[in-house]
């Protein structure tokens, strides 16, 4: 199963993308969000990514979403945290946050081609392109 990470300095925007990819979600991938440092502060933990990392992976690629350079820099941090084993199966998907966790979890519904997915994330920096 796919796994896909919601990486976001706000707890409540990474729960609110959750919230809305889970909607067109139909089972096909497990979304697990990493936000704040905790539930009142802004920012973002490498350890609370990595345990949402290691959430989200289920013997299957791993795709993370985040917000903003920091958290992609506590990402990075994060994956060279987990275990090697999951380590290969994670991508850090330069795609917006919301419009491409959307993307990415409408696409596997339709196919479970990991390439195509990261394609149509990637590309919803560009709605026409989709």
């Amino acid at each position: 199963m796919l796994g896909l990470v919601v990486v976001s300095h706000s707890q409540k925007v990474a729960q609110g993308v959750k919230d809305i990819a889970e909607q067109m979600n139909n089972g096909m991938v497990k979304i697990v969000e990493a936000g704040g440092v905790d539930e009142d502060r802004i920012g973002t933990n490498p350890l609370k990514i990595q345990a949402a990392i290691e959430e989200a992976y289920d013997q299957g690629p791993v795709l993370v979403f985040a917000d903003l350079g920091s958290a992609i820099m506590n990402a990075e941090l994060a994956i060279d945290l987990v275990d090697n084993e999951i380590k290969k199966q994670i991508t850090i998907v330069n795609a917006p946050l919301v419009e491409g966790v959307i993307a990415a979890v409408i696409q596997a519904t339709i196919s479970d081609d990991v390439e195509d997915i990261i394609r149509t994330a990637v590309a919803s920096k560009d709605l026409n392109k989709i």
